[in-house]
């Protein structure tokens, strides 16, 4: 049974993981970092690099941080923990925004991550990643895997890159939380990077963390309690800021989730739940402890700077002991039910589009193709000059509304086609 299991959990693990590494500076030039959390599949498939010296590099540069890879496959520090020294981390040339951080065995490249540096005054906006970017949990775990990438599914809620660059756009740091294993995380760096890009709207940069745990033992043992791994990892996050939040004052002022634990893990560290807001597979977004609703992230845009005001003008409030004022207009009414609800439509939907659009695509080349060279035959020819004369117009039908002769199957109800909800 213990050997199935182990089996199991090998299969799941094929490739390395590491998280971003969020580093705050305070005004005496102190840094404090987080964990370097780095899962390498050595102890699979590349069992020769165990107990290998791991070089660290910070924008393509050597740096004097040395790990070393343990007998599960993570990397660790000489003490075996995942975090510097407070002297090493200070030792380090890092500039405000993203560095890159590779891990490097032997001169190649092991895993890379972001190590994002950020003030002590800094705010930061927690955004979970399936369900919320995504459209469906399970819709999102598929769209950002191979072969998700590979037929080009977004599967996003429209408008969700334009919200979060306006917000990024008025000074806040973007935290994208998941519980997703570690080994997924260059996966779905790779996916958020392709969000948008045919809008010709990228997502904005932002820390990614997921679990510091390969795919079985993020299954077992985060996923048992989602609410208190999220709550566990922003704690720390909160912890870097230290004597430069005043008591009572969070780094963090709002939070974009799709489930009630994420709600209460956001309101837990501090934030408000006026600016705290839970979207549905139909994209309508609620606002946490309210009545107020959004038709979709676009539906944001005209009252964000109310939402998230320009962080220098929360600064100057601060100052002042004055507290910002906080939107309360909605975006109208969710609709009772949607073909989104019925589990997989949405992303059967779009990789359908996906691969029609390649058929038409290739067929339209076809048959283009092939009436040219028709027209190279003479009789073709002469019978494209023969008049065809005009048809009359068919009349048009009316398609009597089927929905609204009863009541549509619930879908709200997981039990009710099977599915557990395990997503982030």
């Amino acid at each position: 049974m213990f050997a199935w299991i182990a089996n199991i959990h090998e299969a799941f693990d094929f490739v390395s993981g590491t998280n971003d590494v969020i580093v705050i500076k305070h005004p005496t030039g102190e840094l404090r970092s987080s964990q370097f959390s780095v899962q390498t599949n050595a102890g699979i498939i590349k069992r020769h690099h165990l107990g290998q010296s791991v070089h660290v590099y910070l924008n393509g540069l050597p740096t004097n941080l040395h790990m070393k890879i343990d007998n599960e496959g993570r990397c660790v520090f000489p003490g075996g923990g995942t975090k510097p020294t407070e002297e090493e981390i200070n030792l380090l040339p890092v500039r405000e925004g993203r560095n890159s951080l590779d891990f490097r065995v032997s001169g190649d490249i092991l895993a890379s991550a972001g190590l994002f540096c950020w003030k002590s005054t800094d705010k930061i906006v927690i955004v979970d990643i399936d369900g919320t970017i995504t459209r469906t949990d399970v819709g999102g775990v598929l769209a950002s895997s191979e072969l998700g990438q590979s037929l080009g599914l977004l599967h996003s809620h429209a408008g969700v890159c334009e919200v979060l660059s306006g917000i990024a756009s008025s000074g806040y740091r973007l935290l994208f939380l998941t519980a997703r294993p570690i080994t997924r995380a260059d996966a779905t760096r790779k996916y958020l990077s392709q969000i948008g890009s045919e809008d010709q709207l990228s997502m904005p940069q932002g820390a990614l963390v997921t679990s510091a745990l390969g795919t079985f033992n993020t299954m077992t043992a985060v996923w048992k309690d989602i609410k208190a791994y999220k709550v566990q990892q922003l704690v720390e996050i909160q912890n870097l800021f230290g004597d430069a939040l005043e008591e009572g004052e969070t780094c963090f002022v709002g939070g974009f989730g799709n489930h009630d634990y994420d709600a209460a893990s956001y309101v837990d560290v501090g934030c408000q739940k006026e600016r705290v807001f839970i979207i549905d597979e139909d994209s309508v977004i609620r606002v946490e402890g309210s009545t107020v609703t959004y038709n979709g992230y676009p539906a944001m845009l005209p009252v964000l700077q109310e939402l998230f005001p320009p962080t220098i003008l929360l600064q100057k409030q601060k100052h002042q002991g004055v507290a910002v004022p906080i939107s309360p207009i909605g975006g109208g009414a969710s609709n009772p039910f949607s073909v989104n609800k019925i589990p997989g439509a949405a992303l059967l939907g779009e990789g359908i589009g996906k691969v029609w659009g390649n058929v038409t695509s290739t067929t339209n080349d076809m048959t283009t193709g092939m009436g040219n060279s028709l027209q190279t035959i003479p009789a073709v020819q002469s019978f494209s000059k023969v008049p065809v004369p005009e048809l009359p117009k068919m009349p048009s039908m009316v398609i009597p509304d089927l929905l609204s002769r009863g009541k549509p199957p619930d879908y709200d109800d997981p039990l009710t086609h099977g599915l557990v909800d395990r997503g982030e």
